[in-house]
Parts: structure tokens; sequence; C-alpha cells
């Protein structure tokens, strides 16, 4: 399934997360509250209320995330972010943000676990409505451009929705699929009328 109401929610989630992935792995070396917790699951870098910001090669702010707080655990390389707000920008493209409760990033970054009321929102552009997802957690596997999950997904746009339980996200091939359950509305914007001559 290939709904046109989601064709940038792939993108979206992907970008978000794989800044998020980038920032874990910059924070996990600032070492500011040292603790020998290497035999046993302690943390051993404590940040309070941060905000990151992320610029591209031309200068221009890429991504910014503001976070409450963050834990890097040593026994596993494990990272675990209270209340992530992650802000994606892009030219000429509208602003892209990822929240939830917390995430925890495994594997150097390679797998992403957003947890607790995530959502995913991109912000209304030229004639397009504001695109809201919302599941109670998404797996990522930024270097593969995949995400999934097998809870419920609920996603609007304007008077569209669309829900289903279940999602795989693939953002090599730009798609998303809603497993089963699947059930929506779509609404389309009404066509202007044309005058005929008289």
């Amino acid at each position: 399934m290939k709904p046109s109401l989601g064709s940038a929610f792939p993108f979206a989630v992907l970008v978000v997360l794989a800044g998020l992935s980038f920032w874990l792995d910059q924070a996990s070396e600032i070492t500011l509250i040292p603790n020998d917790g290497k035999t046993r699951h302690d943390p051993d870098t404590l940040v309070e209320r941060l905000t990151v910001h992320r610029h591209g090669p031309d200068g221009a702010l890429k991504y910014k995330l503001t976070a409450e707080r963050m834990e890097h655990y040593p026994d596993d390389e494990s990272s675990l972010v209270f209340a992530p707000r992650l802000t994606s920008y892009r030219p000429d493209s509208p602003e892209i943000v990822l929240t939830g409760r917390q995430a925890i990033v495994t594997q150097e970054g390679k797998h992403v676990l957003v947890q607790g009321d995530v959502v995913v929102t991109r912000a209304a552009f030229a004639e397009r409505a504001e695109l809201v997802a919302r599941t109670p957690e998404l797996t990522v596997l930024p270097d593969a451009g995949k995400a999934y999950n097998q809870h419920p997904v609920h996603i609007t746009q304007g008077e569209s929705w669309m829900r289903g339980v279940g999602v795989q996200v693939d953002n090599n091939l730009g798609t998303f699929s809603l497993q089963s359950q699947v059930t929506g509305e779509y609404h389309a914007k009404p066509v202007p009328s044309r005058e005929t001559a008289p």
C-alpha cells in the first residue's frame, strides 16, 4: 500500500531520527560526570537541559535537538534521552519535528528506539495541510534507511486520516506500508469551478 497521504512520512521519520543518532554519537563523547560503572548498568555521562545544533557544509542549520536529559551507559554503549525534540530544516521544505518521551540508542547509533507518545509532524506548506503521525514507539535503523513497529499508527493530514497496526518505512524506496487493520478517509480538496463564457 503506497498512499499519497503519507508520501513525505518515510523521509520525515528517517531524517529526524538520523539526526538524533548523529547527535547522540556526538553527545556521548562529552564526559561531565565521571562514574566507574563499567561492570554495572550505571551512567558514566549525564547531560541536563541540552540543546544541540548541526549545520551543513554551507553553514545552514540542518538539525536542532533539545532534551531534558541524556545518560550514556558504558557497559553496553547505549544512550538514553529524555523528552527529545528534534527539528529538521531543509531548504524549500517544511519543518519536520519528532518528539517522544524517551529514545534509546544502541549499536553505535545503528539502532534507535523512540518510545512514548511518538509524534512526527510535518508543517503545512504550499497547499498541503500539516501531516501528523502518532504511534506508541518506533524502531529506526538509520544506516539501512528503514523504520518499523508493530503498534497502532494514526496519520492525519487536514481532514484526511489513516490508521492501522504495524508500519514498515523504507526511505530507499520512499514508501511506507501499514501492516494490518487499515482504515481511513481521504478528503480531496474541492476543485474551483470554472465559469462558462456567455
